[in-house]
């Protein structure tokens, strides 16, 4: 709940497996190589939880607010800028995303960052950190455990909401990711 505006967004590791995977057991495309199949299955039906770096995160200091993904980067973005009363402007082409789930996407004819943003039970670690502190943490944490982070956005004030946008800063149309009460 403390995150404040110009925070940094980070995510660890990547995102759109643990859906990529439920969709390969859903429609059981052809043709696609078996490595990368069970790459994508296996995150889904095992997935592992970034308890070693959020430890990290805590010893390393910095971090104004945490969540993990298991609801989806839409939705749990959104439970922290509810929380810490502030906006957020998400760059979705700088989102992580493996070649095997693109590739499954491509198989499946579906845009990866669907997957990334909505599809949830990632267990990849959301979190923000003050600029002055955000690439300190991101070595640090990087180092301790060999988990890529990867800068995705900036928290912005409240009144500006939370919004996706590509490259050129357009608005992403985004869905939500799991409501538990929904």
């Amino acid at each position: 709940s403390g995150a404040g505006p110009g925070d940094v967004i980070l995510v660890t590791g990547t995102l759109g497996a643990s859906a990529a995977g439920l969709a390969v057991l859903e429609r059981r495309p052809g043709g696609l190589p078996p490595a990368l199949v069970d790459a994508v299955v296996r995150l889904h039906r095992v997935p592992v939880p970034r308890v070693a770096e959020g430890r990290s995160i805590r010893a390393a200091g910095g971090a104004t607010a945490m969540i993990d993904l298991s609801d989806g980067l839409v939705t749990d973005l959104g439970h922290i800028a509810a929380e810490s009363r502030v906006g957020a402007r998400v760059d979705v082409d700088t989102l992580p995303v493996s070649e095997a789930t693109r590739a499954v996407a491509r198989a499946l004819g579906v845009d990866p960052l669907r997957w990334a943003l909505s599809g949830g039970e990632d267990y990849e670690l959301l979190f923000t950190a003050p600029p002055e502190h955000a690439m300190d943490l991101v070595r640090a944490v990087t180092e301790r455990t060999g988990t890529a982070i990867h800068p995705i956005g900036e928290v912005r004030p409240r009144e500006e909401g939370v919004r996706f946008l590509d490259r050129a800063g357009r608005p992403y149309t985004v869905t939500p990711g799991f409501d538990h009460f929904g």
